[in-house]
């Protein structure tokens, strides 16, 4: 199996966080890191946390899926000084990841590997037999138990906690990922899971454009006077969205068709499913289905409100972004999701409850918050800033490095 390798043209990095500037490294650091799914949060957080690594010297060599989303991950990473990229292909849902990363860890190149993802984390460990580089695992969704089913089920989860368990370090990026995760794998050390809260990089957030210009209203032929909704995630039965396409149903048995639009970008196997079940349920004029964009941030400016209806989230980076901007946020309660939530002015309603969505729909078309989403976003902004997380991945890079 030959690798595909990539090297994007060298560009300058962006040095603007003065504590990574100030420790940047003579020689620079290669990291191998890992990726099933380069997509989503995934994808966004590697966006902001090896941009300020980069900074401080850190190289990095990713292995992915031969196919589109490495593409688009090589874009969104296309600032970062030296990236090589190695595509492994892709047989129906397999990847087999552990071989190429097993053949890239013999050159001796690396000096850490980082896995994303629980299924990238055991390619890892697999591939990390008998090497033996510092491998940290960070993983970006929740544990269920619809994973693990009957005997087979049980055993599959049994050979994975093992499998971790020759990490160095495995991150989940909030509280309520880490007890998820050790509720589910109790055989892993607690004291080698450690949270690592996700961000994002807020003083983008702190420039979002006004209203004025009304591009996307003006794409979809809607007028200033129509509450404009935004779903911005990926279209798969977990992100919640069937679930806000019946709370959309009964919106309009309330308001009619005048008051709202529902604008959804995303990408997922169930955009066709998700079509079909819009023109079911004859809300085609209402929402509208768009291409997945690398950027949410010009798409903030023209959205009232950004709703988040997951059904299980291990984080939520758009939620951040949203209250970064000042847009209004409607959000389940769903583990994580809640956590970001919690103490703002973003509302809140129970994950999976279609008539109780509805009626945060109502409560914002009745009484909306943008006033309280605007006052809020500075602090959102000194909250959910990625240079701390960054730093402490920084931190812990650097730690597993050094001599005992």
């Amino acid at each position: 199996m030959s690798a595909q390798l990539t090297t994007p043209s060298e560009r300058g990095v962006d040095l603007s966080l003065p504590t990574f500037r100030q420790s940047q490294r003579t020689i620079a650091t290669r990291v191998l890191a890992v990726v099933r799914w380069p997509v989503g949060g995934i994808r966004t957080h590697l966006q902001y946390n090896y941009t300020p690594l980069a900074a401080a010297g850190y190289r990095f060599t990713l292995v992915g899926p031969a196919d589109d989303s490495l593409e688009q991950l090589r874009t969104g990473l296309d600032e970062l000084e030296d990236v090589e990229y190695y595509g492994v292909p892709v047989q129906g849902r397999s990847c087999r990841l552990w071989p190429e990363t097993r053949r890239l860890l013999r050159t001796g190149r690396f000096a850490l590997m980082h896995a994303h993802g629980l299924t990238a984390g055991v390619h890892a460990v697999l591939a990390n037999l008998g090497i033996g580089v510092p491998l940290v695992v960070t993983l970006h969704e929740p544990l269920r138990s619809t994973q693990f089913p009957g005997f087979l089920g049980r055993l599959k989860r049994w050979a994975m906690g093992r499998l971790l368990r020759r990490a160095d370090r495995i991150i989940a990026v909030s509280d309520d990922a880490r007890t998820n995760l050790l509720a589910y794998l109790p055989g892993l050390r607690a004291q080698r899971v450690l949270t690592v809260s996700n961000g994002i990089n807020t003083e983008k957030y702190a420039r979002t454009a006004p209203r004025a210009k009304n591009e996307l209203r003006q794409r979809l032929k809607i007028g200033s006077d129509t509450a404009l909704f935004g779903y911005l995630g990926r279209f798969m039965p977990e992100k919640g969205f069937p679930v806000l396409l019946e709370a959309i149903q009964q919106l309009v048995q309330r308001y009619g068709t005048e008051r709202f639009h529902l604008a959804a970008f995303g990408a997922g196997d169930y955009r066709r499913e998700y079509q079909k079940r819009i023109d079911a349920l004859g809300l085609g004029r209402l929402v509208t289905l768009l291409d997945f964009v690398p950027d949410v941030q010009p798409i903030l400016a023209d959205l009232n409100l950004v709703v988040v209806p997951s059904l299980w989230e291990a984080s939520s980076l758009v939620s951040m972004e949203a209250m970064s901007a000042g847009v209004p946020v409607l959000g389940s309660d769903c583990p994580g999701l809640r956590e970001v939530l919690r103490g703002t002015p973003s509302v809140m309603v129970p994950a999976g409850d279609a008539v109780l969505l509805c009626e945060g729909l109502s409560r914002y078309l009745d009484l909306p918050w943008n006033q309280e989403a605007r006052d809020f976003a500075p602090l959102a902004r000194a909250r959910f800033d990625s240079s701390l997380p960054a730093r402490r991945l920084k931190e812990l890079f650097d730690s597993l490095m050094m001599p005992s």
